[in-house]
């Protein structure tokens, strides 16, 4: 059994992540992609240019717009038609962005908190606040493109915990895969003073993407939280609900989640059947996670 002392540790993990260049940074692949993020004068072919400068990033690109929940299948036969036609400039770039920032960060395939169930866990949270947000009433309080990186980005902690503390991180791996009936928020907390949506936000604010992020990544199990960008965290925390069958997940159990739908004018119907059609996707997105895995 590991020995760890819960103070120091998460003392010296919190000065790790607060001091300037101890946080790896974001690869060329990806500082190229925020680059044209953040670029208004962006087009497709710089951006299809980037993508199949990857081979592994190209084929990936157009496994998923090739996904049932899109319905063009096999006539998605490169890079361009899977942006142009399938996803958009912006989903392509975002979940590009997201598959090339946590490709150099270790962690092991396997378990509870290994790399294949984080990233389907990723790529379902994605794609369901991008579905939540098109069905909202309220647009004008998120934008859905910051959305979608929200909930690819939400259990980002967990690559940068297992890339800076491997040992530890197997431990936590194996806890909460032996308990899965534990709350693995809660054996964090207990065994390590620190939490994967901390470590999140920082890496977010690290790699300096948009602000909405980082808060919707830091307060996602506080869907009572008011402050600046509250739409965001409230959406991921209904999406984060959904995917766990409204399993009271996060920290607010007094909120219940058609309380947060109705701030954000998402009707629960409609909600359920983004839900199914994101369900149906589930063995997809299971097979699209052990490719990032391979």
């Amino acid at each position: 059994m590991l020995i760890i002392n819960k103070l120091e540790f998460s003392q010296n993990f919190r000065s790790i992540l607060q001091q300037a260049g101890q946080i790896p940074p974001l690869p060329e692949t990806a500082r190229e992609l925020l680059k044209l993020r953040n670029d208004p004068e962006a087009n497709l072919e710089q951006l299809t240019g980037i993508i199949e400068k990857d081979p592994a990033l190209a084929a990936f690109i157009m496994k998923y717009a090739r996904m049932s929940i899109f319905g063009y299948g096999s006539r998605i036969n490169s890079v361009h038609l899977a942006v142009s036609l399938v996803l958009g400039f912006n989903t392509a770039l975002n979940l590009a962005l997201g598959i090339t920032s946590s490709g150099y960060l270790k962690l092991p395939n396997h378990g509870a908190l290994g790399r294949i169930r984080i990233w389907n866990q990723a790529l379902e949270c994605a794609a369901l606040c991008r579905e939540l947000c098109h069905v909202m009433t309220e647009k004008h309080l998120a934008n859905c493109d910051l959305l979608y990186l929200s909930g690819l980005f939400h259990n980002f902690g967990y690559f940068l915990f297992g890339h800076l503390y491997p040992k530890e991180f197997s431990y936590l791996n194996d806890l909460v895969t032996r308990y899965p009936e534990q709350d693995a928020r809660a054996l964090q907390l207990q065994v390590f003073g620190i939490t994967h949506d901390t470590i999140g936000m920082y890496l977010i604010k690290s790699w300096d993407l948009p602000e909405e992020i980082a808060v919707a990544v830091a307060e996602q199990n506080f869907p009572d939280y008011s402050g600046k960008h509250a739409p965001y965290v409230k959406l991921l925390a209904i999406a984060n609900r959904m995917l766990h069958d409204d399993t009271q997940i996060d920290g607010c159990p007094y909120i219940d989640t058609l309380s947060l739908m109705d701030c954000l004018g998402i009707d629960p119907h409609t909600a359920k059947s983004v839900q199914e059609k994101v369900r149906g996707c589930r063995n997809e997105f299971h097979m699209l996670a052990q490719d990032l895995a391979a």
